[in-house]
C-alpha cells in the first residue's frame, strides 16, 4: 500500500505528463501487437499508482522484446517533434497547449528500467553470431534506464534535444 504523499506524488505526476504516460503505453500495447505479443488489458492511467504498465505475455524472442522496449521512445519522440513543431507555428494560447503536449511526449518517451528488464535474458537466447550485437544494443539501453540519475539527465536532454530540432523548422 502506498503512503498518502507517494499517492498524491503520483497524482501529480499524472497530471503533469498523463498524455505522455498513455501514448508510452499505447506504443507498447502496438509494438506487443505487431510483434504478435499477446495483451491482457488496454492501458489505463493509475493516477495514484507507482506505475502505469501494461500487461503482455512473456516475450522469448530479442527482436519482439526490443521493439516493445523501445517503442515509446519512436512515438513519443514524434510526438513531442511534432507538437513542439506545432508551438511553433501558433498562437500564444494554443502555444502553451502544445508546448504542454511538446515536454508530457518528450519526458516520456524513453524506455523505464521496467520496460528493458528482459532485453539482456533474450539476447542471450539469440544465436550464437548475432548475440554479441544483441548484447550491443541490450547493455547500453538496460544501463541507462537502471539509474534515476541518468534516466533524468537523458530525459530532458532528449526533450530539449526534440524542442531544438522543433524550433529549426
Amino acid at each position: 500500500m502506498l503512503s498518502p504523499l507517494s499517492r498524491l506524488s503520483n497524482l501529480l505526476i499524472t497530471i503533469a505528463v498523463g498524455p505522455g504516460i498513455l501514448t508510452h503505453e499505447y506504443a507498447h500495447y502496438a509494438a506487443c501487437k505487431l510483434s504478435g505479443v499477446a495483451v491482457y488489458a488496454r492501458p489505463v492511467l493509475r493516477p495514484f499508482d507507482d506505475s502505469a504498465v501494461l500487461e503482455h505475455e512473456s516475450v522469448d524472442g530479442f527482436g519482439a522484446d526490443l521493439a516493445i522496449a523501445v517503442a515509446p521512445l519512436l512515438v513519443n519522440s514524434l510526438l513531442a517533434f511534432g507538437a513542439f513543431a506545432l508551438a511553433g507555428a501558433s498562437g500564444t494560447r494554443t502555444r502553451l497547449v502544445f508546448l504542454w503536449l511538446g515536454f508530457c511526449f518528450g519526458f516520456t518517451a524513453l524506455p523505464s528500467a521496467t520496460d528493458t528488464e528482459t532485453l539482456l535474458r533474450t539476447a542471450a537466447s539469440l544465436p550464437a553470431p548475432a548475440r554479441p550485437v544483441g548484447y550491443l544494443v541490450a547493455y547500453p539501453l538496460r544501463m541507462a534506464t537502471l539509474s534515476v540519475w541518468a534516466t533524468g539527465i537523458l530525459t530532458f536532454v532528449w526533450t530539449m534535444t526534440l524542442a531544438g530540432g522543433a524550433a529549426t523548422m
